[in-house]
């Protein structure tokens, strides 16, 4: 697999991933709209990265790098449980050189699992228990 910044010839691909991957993902949010012209609000202001398999897209990650946060990481689907994610966010604790942070929803039980599994640690502020979301650190 290989990671490489976002380039606007992966657009329309990247959106596209983005409607079926989020549509799937948040399904039992019947109150979320989502559709491919969303993908630039979704990305403005942040490094997004590709991931490429053998030529072809597999998922994308939107990283804020002033707060070290990642904000996205989806991956198509006919790619889940090969490792691309836990590659992906191996990638970013390497090239940002730290931890970071990002939220996950709480009934998202499949993410929360992955991310456990890869050691990330709940930091969510009291003040945000009630909050329909976790906040996860990466490990060291």
């Amino acid at each position: 697999m290989q990671i490489l910044p976002y380039t606007a010839d992966d657009h329309d691909v990247l959106a596209a991933l983005y409607a079926d991957v989020a549509s799937r993902t948040f399904a039992y949010d019947h109150t979320r709209h989502i559709d491919a012209s969303q993908f630039n609000s979704l990305v403005e202001g942040e490094d997004v990265w590709v991931l490429r398999y053998e030529g072809q897209v597999a998922g994308f990650m939107g990283y804020c790098a002033p707060e070290h946060f990642l904000h996205s990481l989806y991956i198509d689907y006919s790619h889940h449980q090969r490792g691309f994610g836990r590659k992906a966010v191996q990638f970013l604790r390497d090239f940002y050189g730290c931890q970071h942070e990002l939220k996950v929803d709480r009934i998202n039980q499949a993410a929360l699992k992955f991310y456990q599994a890869l050691g990330y640690q709940d930091v969510t502020a009291p003040t945000d228990t009630h909050q329909p979301w976790q906040r996860l650190r990466s490990p060291e």
